[in-house]
């Protein structure tokens, strides 16, 4: 079926914008935001860590799990402590075992590279941490609590971040202030909630499987696939943007 209409392409051509009006929105949304987490994270924090403490209570004797707190940038951190499960050494051979089988093997798939690829990625985090719960199972210094700390904190260090960058992405773009204001919100909601739900399970998971899973579920589940929503709330809104406007002309202008 042949097209009727043709639209203004937007190859080598440019969003027009003033500089100023986007420093005064930065400093207008991002920055209010930003100010707003960094005083607020204690509380989010506490209610985060109130949520997981209630979930888990149920799977654990009574007194196991403790709800703890500790200084953090300019206010207190609140996060679960509980204890953990070492790997039996038969747990980390089959570990090994199918890590080194999954790296081996995975790039020969002639089908779904991309999902190989990424397969591949966690066999190799995961070889690691069963090579080494192999060679010397007792050295290994993290704790449950001590995971459970440290993923509060990058947590908050995510929260910190989505205003900045997502304002400095979106905010230039030729829209009215308010979806783009609304668009940031809902992203460091999202990222609340999300962390919240994966918090539970990610401290489930070392305490009742064991620490070799640890290292597999920061690098491959923790903030990589924060950065993956972000991108893909963005992109989503890009280009329903860009499809509201591939017609206008006095938008779009010529790169040269």
């Amino acid at each position: 079926m042949p097209k009727t209409i043709i639209y203004y392409h937007r190859a080598y051509r440019k969003i027009t914008g003033s500089g100023w009006k986007f420093l005064i929105e930065l400093f207008a949304v991002s920055v209010p935001l930003f100010l707003f987490i960094l005083f607020a994270y204690p509380l989010i924090t506490e209610r985060m860590s109130l949520i997981a403490q209630t979930v888990l209570s149920s799977y654990y004797p009574s007194g196991s799990i403790e709800a703890l707190e500790k200084d953090f940038l300019i206010g207190n951190i609140f996060f679960v402590g509980l204890p953990g499960t070492n790997p039996s050494y038969l747990i980390s051979i089959i570990n090994l075992i199918i890590s080194l089988a999954m790296i081996m093997f995975l790039p020969f798939m002639k089908r779904g590279k991309n999902i190989c690829i990424y397969f591949v990625f966690l066999g190799a985090i995961n070889l690691v941490s069963a090579l080494f719960f192999t060679i010397y199972p007792d050295g290994f210094p993290y704790t449950a609590s001590g995971f459970s700390e440290f993923y509060i904190k990058s947590e908050i260090s995510m929260w910190l971040f989505i205003p900045l960058i997502l304002g400095m992405a979106i905010l230039p773009l030729p829209a009215s202030i308010f979806p783009k204001l609304t668009l940031i919100i809902f992203a460091i909601i999202y990222s609340v909630i999300f962390g919240t739900l994966r918090y539970i399970v990610f401290l489930y998971i070392v305490s009742k499987f064991s620490f070799i899973y640890m290292a597999l579920l920061f690098f491959a589940f923790g903030p990589l696939i924060d950065f993956v929503y972000i991108v893909g709330i963005y992109s989503f809104y890009n280009s329903r943007l860009a499809k509201s406007l591939k017609s206008s002309e006095s938008i779009w202008k010529w790169s040269y």
